[in-house]
C-alpha cells in the first residue's frame, strides 16, 4: 500500500484535495490564484470559500507551546532598521520534527512581530530571482535538503483584496505573513536532525523581533455517519409519498412529471434521461431530470410547487431534499447564479433587487458561485450556498452564504449529491412590533449538516408563510452563460420533517 504524505497524516478525517502548486487540504489557507481574488484576506483564509479566520487581522495561530494565539515562539529573529537586503534565518528544527513525526498537521508557518511594531519587508516566491525566495532546509540525517515555498501571503487590513500574488512578503505591526512548504516527501522515519527556514529581507521600518508559529486555521472534521430520516424506511424512496409527513416525492420517471408540479417552464426544454454518457452521467436511480443552461441564456429552470394550490394551506416550517448532480461541463468563470430554495415572494419582493420589509416577502433561494480556480486548496470545487431576502438584509440584493460548515458545500463534477433545506419562519411579535430573530435556515449535505442560522427574521405579519418550493437554476446576475453546461436533479422530496438520504438497495430488491 502506498503510504499516505507526511503533510496530511494528521487530520486525515478531511477530504483531501490535489492541486497543481500542491497537495493541500480543505483547511489550507489560499495565497492567491493569478486573475483572480480567491485568496486569503484579512478576514478569510479562504475567500473564494467564505472561509473565515477565528482572529480576523491577526491569522489563526498555536505557538511552541500548542497554546492559541499564544506567545511562546518556535523561534524568533533579530531584524534592525537599516539591515537592507539580507538574509534571515529562524532555527525552526522543532517545528518540522512536530510535522514529520505526524504530531500535527503541516498548515504552513505564520510569522508576526513578537517585540517591536516594525514594518519589514522579504522577498516572496513571486520574487524574480530564485536564491532569494522562501527557502526550508531540513538535514535529514547527514543530508541537506531544500524545499521552496509552494505558497505565501501576508495580511492587510485596509484591502480584501487578498495579497498573494506580490514580490514581497510584508510584516507591518500586528499584521503577519504566512508561508506554507509542501513537504510530502519526508517520511515519517526520517530523523530530522535540523530544520532552518530562510527568507530574504528587502526593507526595514523600524527594528524588532519576528517570531514563527504555526499556522492553524480552521478546524478537523468528524468523519460522522449520515443523519438518517424518513428515507431510512423506504428504500430507494419506494412508497414515501405515502408517509404521513410527506407532502410530495417525485422521482422524474413518469413521462408526465410536469404535471406534478404547480408550473414548468416548458421553453427551457428540460428533459428526462437515463443515459447521457457525453456529460459522465451515471443514473442515481431511474431517470434524472436533465437541465441545461444553454450558452447565452440566463434560466435553465424554472419549476414551481405552491402549497396553497396543491395542499390547500401553506406552511411555516418545511424540509426540502433533492438529488444534485453537476454535469461534466459544468464551470462557471464570470458569474454566479440561483439554485433551488424554499420562498415566500408573493410577486412583490424577495428577487430581482425586490427588497423585502418584512411585510411583502422573502426568499431562501440555493446559489451557485465561480468555480473555485485552479492552485486553490478547493481547486474545481462548486460552492454552493443560500441567497436569501430577510427583513433585515441590507441594500437591495440578497444575503449571500456558502455552506461551507465542514467544507461539505464545495461539491465535484460527476457525482450524486443529498441536499436538504430547512426553513422555518420566524415568529412574531405583539401587535405593531417587528417579528423575532429566530427564524432557521439549515443545509444537511449527504446527511451532514453543512449550514446552520437559527436568528433570522423573514416576516413581520402573519400574512407571509412558506408559498412554495422554488426550482430555479439562474445565472446571475445579468451575464448570460458562456457556454452550454448541465446539470441533473432526482429524487425531490418535500415533507414535514427531515427526510434524509435515500437509503439505498441493491437493484431489483
Amino acid at each position: 500500500m502506498r503510504s499516505r504524505p507526511l503533510s496530511l497524516v494528521i487530520g486525515c478525517a478531511l477530504t483531501l484535495f490535489v492541486t497543481s502548486a500542491a497537495i493541500a487540504a480543505p483547511d489550507d489557507w489560499a495565497e492567491n490564484t493569478p486573475g483572480h481574488a480567491d485568496g486569503g484576506n484579512s478576514t478569510e483564509y479562504n475567500r473564494a470559500g467564505q472561509l473565515r479566520w477565528r482572529n480576523p487581522g491577526v491569522g489563526d495561530w498555536r505557538d511552541a507551546e500548542n497554546e492559541p494565539q499564544g506567545n511562546a515562539a518556535y523561534a524568533d529573529a533579530a531584524i534592525a532598521a537599516g539591515t537592507g537586503t539580507a538574509p534571515i534565518e529562524w532555527d525552526v528544527t522543532a517545528l518540522v520534527q512536530e510535522w514529520a513525526s505526524g504530531k500535527v498537521r503541516n498548515k504552513g508557518v505564520l510569522l508576526r512581530n513578537v517585540q517591536g511594531g516594525g514594518t519589514f519587508h522579504f522577498r516572496s516566491r513571486e520574487f524574480g530571482e530564485e536564491a532569494s525566495r522562501p527557502k526550508l532546509i531540513v538535514t535529514v540525517g547527514d543530508a541537506a535538503r531544500t524545499f521552496d515555498a509552494v505558497a505565501d501571503t501576508n495580511l492587510e487590513r485596509s484591502t480584501y483584496r487578498p495579497q498573494g500574488n506580490n514580490e514581497r512578503l510584508a510584516i507591518a505591526g500586528t499584521q503577519p505573513a504566512m508561508i506554507r512548504f509542501d513537504l510530502s516527501d519526508l517520511k515519517a522515519s526520517d530523523k530530522i536532525a535540523k530544520a532552518t527556514l530562510r527568507l530574504v529581507t528587502s526593507a526595514q521600518y523600524g527594528s524588532g523581533r519576528v517570531g514563527v508559529f504555526r499556522c492553524d486555521q480552521g478546524k478537523e472534521v468528524e468523519d460522522t455517519p449520515p443523519v438518517k430520516g424518513l428515507a431510512a424506511k423506504y428504500p430507494n424512496d419506494r412508497g414515501i409519498e405515502k408517509d404521513d409527513d410527506v407532502i410530495f416525492a417525485t422521482g422524474f420517471e413518469s413521462p408526465e412529471w410536469a404535471k406534478e408540479w404547480s408550473h414548468v417552464d416548458a421553453r427551457l426544454g428540460n428533459d428526462t434521461v437515463d443515459a447521457d454518457p457525453e456529460r459522465k452521467f451515471e443514473p442515481l436511480s431511474g431517470k434524472a431530470n436533465r437541465i441545461r443552461l444553454a450558452k447565452g441564456g440566463l434560466t435553465a429552470m424554472n419549476t414551481l410547487y405552491k402549497f396553497k394550490d396543491k395542499i390547500g394551506e401553506e406552511p411555516e416550517e418545511i424540509f426540502f431534499r433533492y438529488y444534485l448532480r453537476f454535469g461534466d461541463d459544468w464551470h462557471q468563470t464570470v458569474q454566479g447564479g440561483k439554485m433551488p430554495g424554499i420562498s415566500g415572494t408573493y410577486g412583490k419582493a424577495g428577487w430581482g433587487g425586490r427588497k423585502v420589509n418584512g411585510k411583502d416577502g422573502w426568499s431562501a433561494r440555493g446559489s451557485f458561485s465561480l468555480s473555485i480556480p485552479e492552485n486553490n486548496p478547493l481547486a474545481g470545487k462548486q460552492p454552493l450556498g443560500w441567497y436569501c431576502y430577510h427583513a433585515d438584509m441590507e441594500g437591495y440584493y440578497g444575503s449571500g452564504w456558502i455552506w461551507n460548515e465542514g467544507y461539505r458545500g464545495f461539491l465535484d463534477n460527476n457525482r450524486w449529491y443529498c441536499i436538504e433545506q430547512q426553513a422555518k419562519l420566524n415568529t412574531l411579535g405583539g401587535t405593531g412590533e417587528k417579528g423575532n430573530n429566530d427564524g432557521v435556515l439549515r443545509v444537511w449535505i449527504d446527511g451532514r449538516i453543512a449550514f446552520e442560522k437559527t436568528d433570522l427574521r423573514f416576516r413581520d405579519v402573519d400574512s407571509l408563510k412558506i408559498e412554495q418550493i422554488w426550482m430555479n437554476v439562474y445565472h446571475g446576475g445579468t451575464v448570460p452563460s458562456p457556454r452550454d453546461q448541465h446539470l441533473f436533479v432526482d429524487n425531490v422530496v418535500i415533507a414535514r420533517k427531515y427526510i434524509g438520504p435515500l437509503e439505498r438497495t441493491a437493484a431489483g430488491e
